[in-house]
């Protein structure tokens, strides 16, 4: 018996390092698109900055690759056994599913550790540098973000566009104001221009030689008729808050970017604010409401890092039954069969969280729900498998 759940063990070891590799990719060049290769294709990232980001977005994209790999491994192993009628004849000699299992939930119990790990302290931390260079790719160089004959569409509220580009100086430079219609409400053209960036305030300080200014009616922008004379300046200033752009830096970090050491420190704070406010009687009502919402949220963020590593052994328990009952060879049938399990998971942990601002309704337990529903589920099919 040992050497059936060695060759197993080790079975599912390569299948599911191989399945998490594959989705480790197809997640990294999807968050790469999103979040970085625009940047890079328009010359706002160097090489080295593309491939320094492209690491840091690892760990996060395991976090979920590995629980959606294991699946699959354990899937493939037991659709070949199954398959081969091995299963069959495992019990014909007495051997039943549950023995035949141990070696599954080994595999599945080291992807809960290692998960716990990730999720609780190296996604966390790589996420919130990754936010940290990107952020302050504008703030170290403002013209990063400029590229020449090119609308630039990243400051909120403006349109750019410059002709050329001399180190920090910007020649034949036109913007255009927006508003919430992203209609133009006035159109500036300036010979040149110049960046700066004021720290004290976070602000891109655009200065403007020798400008001229188009500008339209706020209620009818679009109606040309309306547009009043124009106006020309020899300089002028526009101030561009980054904190549109890229977030208050002095902000705190979102709740996915904190490690757990840091998020129960933050819950204690929460804690101990709630009790002070519990001694004060003219407290108002939704003071206290509020405080309880952002511990809660806290609170959930704690509890979904560990419901999401059970989810390995959540998501294993009902792939052994599935494997052994559908009985598939085939590579493309098993990962289809495991993103199906995973996308349901992940959509019910997605619907809990959608209730974080219902303190009262105790998101920050019901996010167990899904791992309850499928431990539940997985050992049904497989004492039904194991009776069969």
């Amino acid at each position: 018996m040992k050497l059936i759940h060695r060759y197993i063990f080790n079975s599912v070891i390569l299948s599911s390092t191989a399945a998490v590799g594959l989705f480790v990719f197809v997640l990294l060049a999807g968050n790469a698109l999103k979040e970085i290769i625009g940047l890079l294709a328009a010359g706002q990232l160097t090489g080295g900055m593309f491939i320094d980001l492209l690491l840091l977005l690892i760990p996060y994209v395991v976090s979920y690759a590995l629980p959606l790999g294991i699946l699959t491994g354990i899937l493939m192993v037991l659709g070949r056994l199954s398959a081969g009628r091995e299963i069959v004849a495992f019990k014909a000699v007495g051997v039943s599913l549950w023995r035949l299992s141990a070696s599954l939930f080994a595999v599945a119990l080291i992807g809960v550790i290692l998960s716990l790990v990730i999720n609780n302290r190296y996604a966390p931390e790589a996420k919130s540098r990754f936010k940290s260079i990107l952020g302050n790719l504008v703030r170290e160089d403002p013209l990063r973000f400029i590229v020449e004959r090119t609308f630039i569409k990243d400051f909120p509220g403006y349109v750019l566009y410059a002709n050329s580009k001399d180190g920090r100086q910007l020649g034949d430079l036109w913007i255009w104001e927006l508003d919430d219609e992203h209609r133009a409400l006035r159109i500036l053209r300036a010979q040149s221009g110049r960046f700066d960036y004021e720290e004290a305030t976070d602000t891109l300080i655009l200065t403007l030689q020798n400008a001229t200014a188009e500008l339209r009616s706020e209620s009818r922008p679009e109606d040309m008729q309306s547009i009043n004379p124009t106006a020309s300046f020899r300089e002028t200033r526009l101030r561009l808050p980054l904190d549109r752009l890229l977030g208050d830096k002095r902000q705190y970090a979102s709740l996915s970017a904190l490690n757990l050491a840091t998020l129960l420190e933050r819950k204690n704070t929460y804690a101990t604010e709630l009790e002070r406010l519990g001694r004060i009687p003219e407290t108002p009502p939704e003071v206290v409401q509020e405080t309880r919402k952002e511990k809660i949220k806290v609170q959930l963020r704690i509890q979904k890092n560990f419901a999401m590593a059970f989810s390995v052994l959540s998501l294993a328990m009902i792939g052994i039954p599935l494997g052994v009952r559908v009985g598939r060879k085939e590579t493309y049938a098993n990962v289809a069969l495991a993103l199906v399990l995973a996308m349901t998971y992940y959509f019910l942990i997605i619907a809990v969280g959608w209730l974080e601002n219902e303190p009262a309704l105790r998101p920050d337990l019901l996010i167990w729900l899904p791992n309850l529903l499928f431990q539940t589920l997985g050992l049904w099919l497989l004492a039904r498998a194991n009776s069969h």
